[in-house]
């Protein structure tokens, strides 16, 4: 039996340690190089006096792990394309630059839509002129009249190129900083008359990969399939998700089975599990059917990633299981163990920076627990029918990957659905035939010769998948919502897991021992941070386009103030993830006064009245909100404020000129557009 290549194992996580660093740190790529060059050399000459790895020597044991944390830092300054001088950052001040510059570029990538534009990843080819590369995020305003922009066309356009704004409340999530893991750093926002179409097409892998999905969507189109059934296909089998309703993901989400719609590990899974079923004669009757067999699963595994689109989730999803294909043909149990970590090498070798995409972290994680923990939960219990045993079979994979899964879905996502089981019980032993029918129904309409009964039977399959998808997901009560989850409790639920499972599968005292310790440090960091929240009392003013709201938070009680009504989507955004972190609930929406009291501090809110001025009055905050017009010279020589601040209700003209009264009058001067909320402890 082959063993588990221990060397590579942690050579892997040793780059992705440095990837990790290299990320956050700020350092000349050259340097990095140079470091790794000696680094190399030092590691030549401990392997010389190393007569054995990993048995002798642990000299060069270090020297390799740190050689390989330098090397992941090199990745991540070798990938990053603004270390480059072509990169279109080197060749515009940013800071200074004209209202409108002249961009050339191609459409790379189609985005899901926001309520008021369409939105695109494209590449930058020229720059006033000048050839330069890099990705930007491209934003256009939505229009009735506007077709979808192609992948491929290229495009020209005069523009504002605008950095992309980060978080600026307390625990939002950060769209630049997701952006930045995808080389993404700026962004223009245009009108769709002002794109000039130049006619060229920039050929490329993702440009046939669209062509051959706006084939297959345009046939299928031709047939009775309702707008939902066609962005389920399109997702199942095509990977694209942009035209999912926010409804339809929802239900799929609460029903634990979102998994399902993204064309990932799951399908490619099944899809490989379907091959080695119908290439298995290969074996028996052909001298090198082994051969055979594995060279056309890898090749069915990559035309099926092209037919889905060649996305980032099924490149990666593909490359993973085309090494599992080859540790499942050799018959080796732990080669699988090695496939993993070689297909994950490879792929951050070539985008480093996939180690931040949740998408990536939550696929190898549930290929790992289910290769690692199914064999050991399906001891448990040994069925004696065929059917009991496919059942049986299911359930343990998916507890398997749910417990492998679980700490990193609380830390993302907040929320756990407790029928997830049921979901997959009953979409699961399905979803194999529904993805083999699919793809016959996409083979048949390609050549214009689908029957309208095998359409409607398969438009018939997605209904019945959403209405259980759906009567699952209301359940409400078993949806557990709004879940506190930090990073130090995710890491220690993962050692905890592991001790678990080293102790489940190989009873040892000193296992039981560190299980018992890992399970109290869990228990006393829950215990901390519920005493850390709960003593947690702080006044914010958020940024909040064209309103002024304000918060303040007592004893786990969040009661906000706002001049005007906000929707319950608009306090998610706002405010949804500081309530789950500070484990607090919303108390009350009231309307916003010109008077608080806080903490000792006294608070004035002056609003577009434009009221100030009352006797003896003289308060520690203001607050400026709805551009009201005053000379803030005078309000200053008037109530002598120590602090002011500006929210998003205000016009930027006005915060500009308030900005420069503070600095002549030494007032500090906090505007939330460019440092983020106001919070007062």
């Amino acid at each position: 039996m082959k063993l588990i290549n221990i060397p590579f194992i942690v050579i892997t996580i040793s780059t992705l340690l440095g990837i990790l660093v290299g990320h956050h740190l700020t350092i000349a790529p050259e340097i990095v190089v140079l470091s790794f060059s000696i680094s190399i050399c030092i590691l030549g000459v401990s392997w010389k006096r190393s007569k054995k790895m990993f048995s002798k020597g642990h000299s060069f044991i270090i020297t390799m792990v740190i050689v390989f944390i330098i090397f992941g830092i090199a990745l991540v300054k070798i990938h990053n394309p603004k270390n480059y001088s072509n990169h279109y950052s080197n060749h515009v001040n940013l800071k200074e630059q004209p209202d409108e510059i002249g961009i050339q570029f191609y459409i790379k990538e189609r985005l899901k839509p926001s309520s008021y534009y369409n939105k695109y990843i494209v590449s930058a080819k020229f720059l006033e002129g000048k050839a330069v590369h890099g990705k930007i995020l491209l934003q256009v305003a939505k229009d009735s009249t506007q077709n979808v922009l192609n992948i491929g066309n290229t495009y020209t356009t005069f523009t504002a190129l605008k950095p992309i704004p980060r978080a600026l409340n307390p625990y939002q999530f950060d769209y630049s900083k997701y952006l930045q893991t995808q080389y993404i750093s700026h962004k223009i926002i245009v009108l769709p008359n002002q794109l000039i179409d130049n006619h060229k097409i920039e050929y490329s892998l993702g440009y046939v990969a669209d062509q051959i999905r706006k084939t297959c969507t345009s046939k299928l189109f031709k047939y009775n399939f309702t707008s939902t059934q066609l962005s389920i296909i399109n997702a199942l089998l095509l990977g694209q998700r942009q035209d999912i309703s926010q409804d339809v993901f929802d239900h799929y989400r609460d029903a634990g089975a979102i998994h399902i719609l993204a064309v990932s590990g799951l399908h490619v899974g099944i899809i490989l599990l379907l091959l080695n079923l119908i290439l298995k004669p290969l074996r028996r009757y052909y001298k090198n059917g082994k051969i055979i067999k594995l060279i056309l699963t890898i090749l069915s595994l990559w035309c099926f990633a092209i037919i889905a689109g060649l996305s980032p989730s099924v490149l990666r999803a593909v490359t993973m299981f085309s090494f599992l294909a080859i540790g499942i043909n050799i018959r080796s149990k732990t080669s699988i163990y090695n496939s993993l970590f070689i297909s994950l090498f490879i792929l951050i070798c070539f985008n480093p920076l996939l180690l931040f995409s949740v998408g990536f972290q939550l696929s190898y994680l549930a290929v790992f627990a289910i290769v690692w923990i199914q064999p050991l939960v399906s001891k448990i219990y040994k069925p004696r029918f065929y059917l009991s045993k496919k059942l049986w079979e299911i359930f343990t994979v998916t507890i398997a990957a749910q417990l492998g899964l679980l700490p990193l879905t609380l830390l993302y996502f907040h929320q756990f659905p407790l029928l997830f089981f049921i979901s997959n019980l009953i979409i699961l032993p399905f979803l194999g035939g529904i993805l083999g029918f699919g793809i016959l129904v996409i083979l048949l309409a390609y050549l214009n010769i689908l029957p309208g009964s095998i359409a409607a039977l398969f438009g018939g399959c997605i209904d019945i998948m959403n209405i259980i998808i759906e009567w699952i997901a209301n359940q409400k009560s078993f949806v557990i919502k709004n879940i506190p989850f930090s990073i130090g409790m995710c890491i220690i639920s993962y050692m905890t897991i592991i001790l678990l499972v080293m102790t489940f599968k190989k009873y040892d005292r000193r296992k039981l021992y560190g299980l018992g310790v890992s399970i109290l440090i869990l228990c006393s960091v829950m215990v901390y941070e519920k005493y850390i929240t709960s003593n947690l009392q702080e006044l914010i003013v958020f940024h909040n386009q064209r309103n002024t709201a304000l918060g303040i938070l007592e004893n786990q009680q969040f009661r906000i103030y706002s001049k005007d009504s906000i929707t319950i989507k608009t306090q998610h955004f706002l405010f949804g993830n500081y309530l789950i972190k500070n484990r607090a609930t919303l108390d009350t929406v009231m309307q916003l006064k010109n008077i608080y009291q806080y903490k000792k501090q006294t608070i004035m809110v002056i609003d577009s009245t434009s009221i100030y001025r009352i006797k003896s009055f003289h308060p520690d905050i203001i607050i400026l909100s709805g551009s009201p017009k005053i000379h803030l010279d005078r309000v200053i020589d008037s109530l002598h404020p120590k602090q002011i601040v500006a929210d998003a209700s205000n016009y930027k003209s006005y915060i500009d000129q308030w900005e420069i009264s503070c600095q002549k009058q030494n007032i500090p001067f906090h505007r939330t557009d460019k440092k983020g909320a106001f919070i007062l402890k």
